[in-house]
């Protein structure tokens, strides 16, 4: 029993830190591509701009996962909600963003850090939960390839036709061209009509 005791907070630590330093790398490499590129766009030495761009994108990241999941597993007990998220992101952003600025810009900029990084957290959260949505409800949508999506399309000059639609329109042409018979076999019968007739009428006058 005192071992399962002394696992489970071993457990949550790992729960808590294994994410938080994924997501820290994530954001480490992303602000070291920023960075460079920043360097190379002023002009001044590419790699320094990298590497502190790099270790505060890091530290940023990990400490906003960590302190999200920590927020998460001990101030939401009951079940948790979309606002529960939203609220635990904001809160772990500000916290986030405040450590950070008070060790790298001073205390000056804590205050402005913290507030837009509680905002840059509950605006991505919702982002994030919009786009969950919309996926699930794509994910339960038939999948349909490339040219039927193209179809669809209201500029595109081919159109998607179900199987009713098709018979629909192959009876329409069948009509028509049943129409077209008609008409020709009485121009037919026109025509014979009056070359019998001309025959006729050679037939019955006499000679010279």
């Amino acid at each position: 029993m005192a071992q399962e005791q002394q696992t489970r907070p071993a457990q949550q630590s790992y729960a808590v830190l294994g994410p938080s330093l994924k997501v820290g790398a994530a954001c480490g490499c992303a602000g070291f591509l920023f960075g460079g590129t920043s360097g190379i766009l002023k002009g001044t030495t590419p790699f320094l701009f990298a590497t502190a761009a790099s270790i505060q994108t890091f530290a940023l990241g990990t400490t906003f996962w960590a302190c999200r999941s920590a927020i998460l597993q001990t101030g939401f007990v009951a079940e948790q909600t979309p606002m529960d998220f939203v609220k635990a992101s904001s809160l772990a952003g500000g916290v986030s963003g405040g450590l950070i600025a008070i060790l790298t810009r001073g205390r000056r900029n804590v205050i402005p850090a913290t507030l837009m990084w509680s905002v840059i957290g509950g605006v991505g959260q919702i982002g994030y939960a919009r786009y969950s949505e919309g996926a699930m409800a794509r994910k339960d949508l038939p999948k349909e390839d490339f040219w039927t999506r193209m179809a669809k399309r209201s500029w595109f000059p081919l159109k998607v036709l179900s199987d009713d639609e098709y018979a629909g329109m192959l009876r329409e042409k069948m009509l028509k061209v049943d129409v077209e018979i008609a008409v020709l076999e009485d121009k037919i019968a026109a025509l014979r009509e009056q070359q019998t007739a001309v025959s006729g009428q050679a037939d019955a006058d006499p000679t010279p």
